[in-house]
């Protein structure tokens, strides 16, 4: 199904300073020169900072002056076409973090995919900075890069009967796999007219396309694998943790805005709502993409794994890895609370 141009832009404002210009070259004084100026022309060698001020227009014009250039950028939503292989790749080739896979057959799936899935770009003919996208399990099986993806994040599960419970999910009828890849510092603000658009999709592809594919749109469960953090300082005594020192990665006290949520290694995002419960011993969980905080909250089951090859602190947000298996009845609680915390101008 043909889509236009979907209506949500998230408008993100980045201030780049101007350079100040540089100061002129002063010829230097001779000795009389020097003798006779005093005080006042060693002052002004010595500040190399500022530029000569030449007349008194150009000190009354520099308070006026905004230090600042705003850019505005536009972030658009398309269905995935042909000329998306190439940006799409590059999202994708790590999506089992380094562990080889048939990612092109991948990318060619999910651009035949023409009902359901959307990426995200900063212009009509830019790369792609995001994709979001589900496939039906079943539908595509046989496919290699599917295989390769179950079996990774099975055998990255540790619980026996946690792991059965997620194979018997991953071959029933009716379970999708969310690909949710983008760049980490787009704007969070992308996230609820992302999920909007792929559940939206969904309901549209079971009424209008044909009766034989609207049944690899008819799902009861997803899987999603998704990146976090985990924070080894959280939960100490504040002594511990001040003593850790600031590049320890214990996110500062007090409330979070929305910018800080695109800087998952420096800072937690702590948000209002419901929160996944943890138990004692696990990791606590640092979100890199908003959504999947809700998602997580509304799982059937979970289970986190460490990323290899990555060397980071001890005291480092340490990457890991998030499965989740998420009933598809759960969904609307999850996009509720998504919107209510970030805000979503697609629905507005």
């Amino acid at each position: 199904m043909d889509k236009e141009q979907q209506a949500a832009e998230a408008e993100q404002e980045q201030q780049q300073p101007q350079h100040e210009p540089e100061a002129e070259e002063e010829e230097e004084p001779s000795e009389d020169e020097s003798s006779e100026g005093g005080s006042e022309d060693s002052s002004s060698e010595g500040d190399d900072s500022a530029p000569e001020v030449s007349d008194e227009q150009d000190d009354e014009d520099s308070p006026d002056e905004d230090p600042f250039d705003q850019i505005n950028v536009d972030f658009q939503f398309f269905d995935p076409k042909e000329s998306d292989f190439h940006g799409l790749k590059a999202l994708l080739h790590t999506y089992l973090d380094g562990q080889q896979y048939d990612s092109s057959p991948l990318v060619d799936t999910i651009i035949a995919q023409a009902s359901v899935g959307t990426v995200v770009r900063t212009g009509e003919d830019e790369d792609p900075i995001a994709v979001m996208t589900v496939l039906n399990t079943q539908q595509h099986k046989q496919a290699g890069f599917l295989q390769q993806i179950r079996q990774y994040v099975l055998g990255k599960c540790k619980d026996a009967a946690l792991k059965d419970k997620l194979a018997k999910a991953w071959d029933a009828p009716g379970t999708g796999l969310i690909i949710n890849e983008r760049l980490v510092n787009c704007p969070p603000q992308l996230a609820p007219p992302l999920v909007q658009a792929l559940f939206d999709e969904v309901g549209w592809a079971t009424e209008d396309e044909p009766q034989d594919v609207r049944d690899h749109y008819k799902f009861k469960q997803y899987l999603l694998l998704t990146r976090v953090y985990s924070d080894p300082l959280a939960g100490q005594p504040a002594a511990a943790a001040a003593a850790a020192g600031p590049s320890a990665g214990k996110p500062p006290a007090g409330p979070k805005s929305k910018k800080q949520q695109q800087q998952p290694q420096q800072q937690a995002k702590k948000q209002k709502g419901e929160q996944p419960a943890q138990q004692p011993g696990t990791p606590h969980i640092v979100y890199v993409r908003p959504e999947d905080e809700f998602f997580h909250a509304q799982a059937a089951a979970a289970f986190t794994f460490p990323v290899e090859g990555r060397a980071v602190g001890k005291d480092e947000l340490q990457p890991l890895r998030l499965v989740l298996l998420l009933p598809a009845s759960k969904v609307p609680a999850a996009r509720k609370a998504l919107d209510a915390v970030v805000g979503n101008m697609a629905a507005q």
